[in-house]
């Protein structure tokens, strides 16, 4: 038998977890402001949030056929706007793969990435997405227990509501 997860499970466990560190950061504004350890591209997690938005925006952007943003406009030291923008990019997400065809989703396609060409079917980029904010809300997580701050609630998939 095998075993599938659908990409509306894992956008609903995505979406559960930004709530989450919405709540969070809503809460301790400050700690938008914490170093990443090591980071030479984003100094803070705010500027790190900044980018997961940022980068869900550019793949969709991509998967449109629309130019690509360069950046958010935020500045990644308030929650609110930044969270609100990370929503809007989501639904527009969510109205995109509603409104995919699966065949479409699974045909090969070529997309620029950094100056590459990368060739992969939108089925891959759309759960890219995901899995690129997953590992970057762990990120987050890491940095704040080493500044000494417990990161909210159980982030594992194991806790999650959204799959049963």
């Amino acid at each position: 038998m095998p075993l599938t997860l659908a990409f509306e499970e894992l956008l609903r466990y995505t979406d559960e977890e930004r709530g989450k560190w919405r709540r969070f950061f809503t809460d301790h504004a400050a700690c938008l402001e914490l170093p990443l350890q090591n980071s030479d591209r984003f100094s803070t997690i705010g500027r790190l949030i900044d980018h997961i938005f940022l980068v869900e925006r550019r793949h969709l952007q991509r998967l449109r056929n629309e130019p690509v943003a360069d950046a958010t406009g935020l500045t990644g030291n308030n929650a609110a706007p930044l969270f609100d923008y990370g929503a809007s990019v989501r639904r527009e997400l969510e109205q995109f793969v509603q409104e995919a065809d699966e065949d479409v989703a699974n045909q090969i396609r070529t997309f620029e990435v950094r100056d590459r060409l990368w060739e992969m079917t939108p089925r891959k980029l759309l759960f890219h997405i995901l899995l690129h904010e997953t590992r970057h809300w762990a990120q987050i997580a890491l940095a704040l227990r080493l500044s000494g701050i417990d990161p909210p609630g159980d982030h594992d998939l194991f806790y999650s509501r959204a799959i049963r």
